[in-house]
C-alpha cells in the first residue's frame, strides 16, 4: 500500500490475497476504526467506526489525522450489508 492507493484498491487487493474473488469488492468496505485497549482481557475495543469512501486514500488519512493520546486507529474490512444493519439500529 502507498499513500496514493484508494480504499477500493486496498479492499480488492486484500480479497485477492485471502483467496476471495476480487470482483466482489463492491460487497465490502474499508472502515476507519478508532478505539483503545479495555475490552475483556485488555483486548483492543473499537469505539468509533467510519466507512472510508472508495476513492479516499487511507494512508493519507492516517498521516493527516492522528487520534488523541490513549486512542489508536486501525483499518478493517467489513461487509457492507453488516454496516447497513448496524446503521439501521
Amino acid at each position: 500500500a502507498t499513500p496514493r492507493c484508494s480504499a477500493r484498491a486496498l479492499v480488492r487487493e486484500a480479497l485477492e490475497r485471502y483467496g476471495l474473488d476480487p470482483e466482489d469488492f463492491a460487497r465490502f468496505a474499508l472502515c476507519d476504526v478508532v478505539g483503545r485497549p479495555g475490552g475483556p482481557g485488555g483486548a483492543w475495543q473499537g469505539e468509533h467506526l467510519r466507512e472510508v469512501g472508495d476513492a479516499e486514500r487511507p494512508l493519507l488519512l492516517q498521516e493527516l489525522w492522528k487520534p488523541k493520546a490513549g486512542w489508536s486507529r486501525r483499518f478493517e474490512i467489513r461487509r457492507r450489508e453488516d454496516l447497513e444493519r448496524e446503521r439501521e439500529r
